[in-house]
């Protein structure tokens, strides 16, 4: 066994016990009745809910892939992690009401939470259907990907398989052992492995790159060619500039990749925006949406939407995955670069176009001759941030199946222990299912994983009309949740598949990403068929709807004081979305110089695209802010739950105080920073 697996294997014994540990303990508290195993008893705090749900939601799908989508496609791709912004954005608008809605009246999961709204069967089992694939194949990615990186890192001693079926039986057991308590208690060290893991690679090519003057340098001169996994952008997106380093145009009117792709590569302006808004499914799915029933108050959110994703996984993705990425190109990993003479060093090994998913392994061997104990170190980060999504989904997904399918068609009346011993079977079967995915069907698992996320997000109008709007019917919420999820599936490559390539589009025509298909369609149905009902007076159900919001809406009102500030949120938002991360963006390309043109034009001495997106980062951080603590979308109720109400608590709605008249969140600081932080930029760029 060579040094580096061993230091592998101490840093994996360590992370192995931490989480037994917590699995063994978790256990001695989830025994007595349903909350307590599936949602930690209501009562996950503030940072807690800040460290554990970031790392869910973000570490294992961005863990490896935004580094190595970077290095392959460039700045343009940089565009994509406004995830950090658009994932708490849809947070904002559904969380804080499915807990008060799930306070009120005990619901664990979403699936009966929609049960009793909509009074249908159907949304019921759609959601278990939909839970069920979408898990299997994002776990089947995950620990498929800590089996290869246990066995690229040990040189081939532990084969994938065998690495993949051990350390994956760890989240296994404190899932299944520990319930929902384990899985926030493991998580909040998981985030911290997955934070430093991507800080400590960032920070290595940055050593060895040397600094920031030789690295804009360095990429001045390639933005002068057209060395690019994609070309030129040939007129589209203001000029004809390196792929590389500007969008190629707001939309192309292509038919997609596979058939007719897009010029210059397929990050326009509008697939970045419906990429973005797309995976705000990660939150809206039914999984994700069981995290919000689990929190202390509504403000517990405020945390994870602004500190957790806006300002932690927005540095991560802007500043430390993108130096990471393109740095690797700059070290030797571009074999084009090398060619021509343009690298720093040649450091890391050649990858080609279709092994890029490799690199990170290739960042985390630079340290083999340095400090070969951090190689162990970084490896069981990696592990840890992959874990932290996949113990979600799993502990989720089985808690759904178990209640909304076994529960509530098999056996209606089974008692608590059996109920226990049912969902930690379930969890069991899909586990197996996942590692047997990823053991036997690698082409399956990839295709199954690319239109996960897409799927979830068609459960936006069911949640808006679950807390939003009235309006929306029992089978305007139904007809539209399936053809959205139809035309995902149309867009992607397993539509091409299903119809033997007879379709006259590819994957994502029109640059437009699958999810905002999907909704486009789920959008007129469902619209189409809620109007219809209406003006035909046929939606017996509307009275009983209607208490839902009456309650949300006594509960959930914005203070007197800032009414006004309704226009102003709408204004603001609006523009964001334009011009942040919407069809806008496109005028980043050469706002603060032309890409082509040298170090010297760059006025900010960073190629014109990333500074763009850096700054509109740092205005979606307030956005965030402003939406979730001064428009009241993430703060206390502005009343106390009534006594006669089910699980009323002092500490939920401070005790008998009405929030309405303590308003003021202390977070006003954060906007002075922002603006500190622009105001410098326009100094350093005009007087310096």
């Amino acid at each position: 066994m060579s040094e580096k697996s061993l230091w592998l294997f101490i840093f994996i014994l360590l992370y192995a016990s931490y989480c037994f540990f917590w699995g063994v303990r978790g256990s001695r508290y989830n025994s007595d009745n349903p909350e307590e195993y599936y949602l930690a008893n209501r009562n996950i705090s503030s940072w807690v809910f800040f460290f554990a749900a970031t790392a869910a939601t973000f570490a294992g799908l961005t863990v490896i892939s935004q580094t190595s989508l970077v290095f392959h496609d460039g700045f343009q791709f940089v565009g994509t992690a406004f995830i950090a912004i658009t994932v708490p954005l849809g947070s904002i608008f559904f969380f804080k009401r499915q807990w008060m809605l799930s306070r009120k009246f005990g619901y664990i999961t979403p699936g009966e939470m929609y049960y009793e709204y909509y009074k249908s069967d159907t949304i019921r089992v759609i959601s278990v259907l939909v839970t069920f694939f979408i898990a299997i194949p994002l776990l089947a990615v995950f620990f498929g990907a800590t089996g290869y990186l246990i066995n690229t890192l040990t040189d081939g001693y532990v084969s994938r398989e065998l690495g993949m079926w051990v350390i994956s039986t760890i989240v296994l057991f404190y899932v299944t052992r520990g319930g929902f308590k384990s899985i926030v208690s493991v998580g909040v060290v998981q985030s911290w492995l997955y934070f430093l893991t991507i800080i400590i690679l960032g920070l290595i090519i940055y050593s060895f790159v040397g600094n920031f003057e030789l690295f804009g340098k360095a990429l001045s001169k390639i933005a002068s060619t057209k060395i690019s996994s994609w070309g030129n952008t040939n007129g589209y997106g203001g000029g004809d500039y390196n792929g590389y380093f500007a969008l190629p145009g707001v939309i192309q009117w292509v038919a997609g990749l596979g058939k007719d792709e897009a010029t210059g590569g397929p990050w326009t302006a509008m697939m970045i925006f419906t990429f973005t808004i797309s995976f705000m499914g990660i939150v809206l799915s039914p999984s994700f949406s069981m995290w919000s029933y689990s929190a202390k108050n509504p403000k517990v959110f405020s945390y994870y939407q602004i500190w957790g994703s806006a300002v932690v996984v927005g540095l991560l993705l802007f500043v430390f995955t993108t130096y990471q990425g393109i740095g690797a190109s700059l070290l030797g990993a571009n074999a084009d670069i090398n060619n021509n003479g343009l690298a720093i060093n040649t450091l890391l090994p050649e990858v080609s176009k279709n092994e890029h998913s490799l690199i990170i392994y290739h960042i985390i061997n630079l340290m083999d001759n340095h400090a070969i104990w951090l190689t162990g170190l970084l490896a069981v980060g990696l592990i840890a941030a992959l874990q932290s999504t996949a113990a979600a989904l799993l502990m989720t997904s089985g808690s759904i199946v178990t209640r909304d399918l076994y529960k509530a068609y098999v056996n209606k009346n089974i008692n608590w222990q059996k109920e226990l011993a049912a969902a930690r079977i379930i969890m069991l079967l899909i586990f197996l299912a996942s590692l047997y995915l990823a053991t036997f069907a690698k082409p399956a698992m990839i295709i199954f994983s690319g239109i996960a996320i897409s799927i979830a997000f068609q459960f936006i109008i069911v949640l808006l009309g679950l807390v939003w709007f009235p309006w929306i019917t029992r089978g305007a919420a139904i007809f539209g949740l399936i053809i959205g999820i139809i035309i995902v599936i149309l867009t992607e490559t397993i539509g091409q598949q299903i119809t033997g390539n007879r379709l006259p589009w590819g994957r994502w025509p029109l640059t437009i990403y699958s999810g905002v298909w999907g909704l486009l369609f789920n959008v007129f149905v469902s619209f189409s068929i809620s109007a219809f009902s209406s003006l035909t007076k046929i939606d017996a159900y509307r009275s009983h709807r209607e208490k839902f919001h009456n309650f949300l809406n006594e509960h959930m009102g914005l203070h007197p004081s800032r009414t006004k500030l309704k226009s102003f949120a709408y204004v603001i938002a609006l523009i964001w979305l334009f011009f942040g991360v919407g069809p806008g963006q496109v005028l980043g390309n050469n706002f603060f110089g032309d890409p082509g043109a040298g170090y010297d034009a760059w006025v900010l001495k960073i190629p014109s695209i990333w500074g763009y997106q850096l700054i509109w980062w740092f205005f979606g951080i307030g956005l965030i802010w402003f939406l979730s603590s001064k428009m009241d979308l993430s703060t206390l109720p502005n009343k106390p739950i009534q006594a006669n109400d089910l699980y009323n608590k002092p500490d939920d709605v401070q005790g008998e105080v009405n929030y309405i008249d303590k308003i003021g969140t202390g977070y006003g600081w954060i906007l002075i920073l922002i603006g500190m932080a622009i105001f410098s930029i326009i100094f350093y760029v005009y007087f310096v």
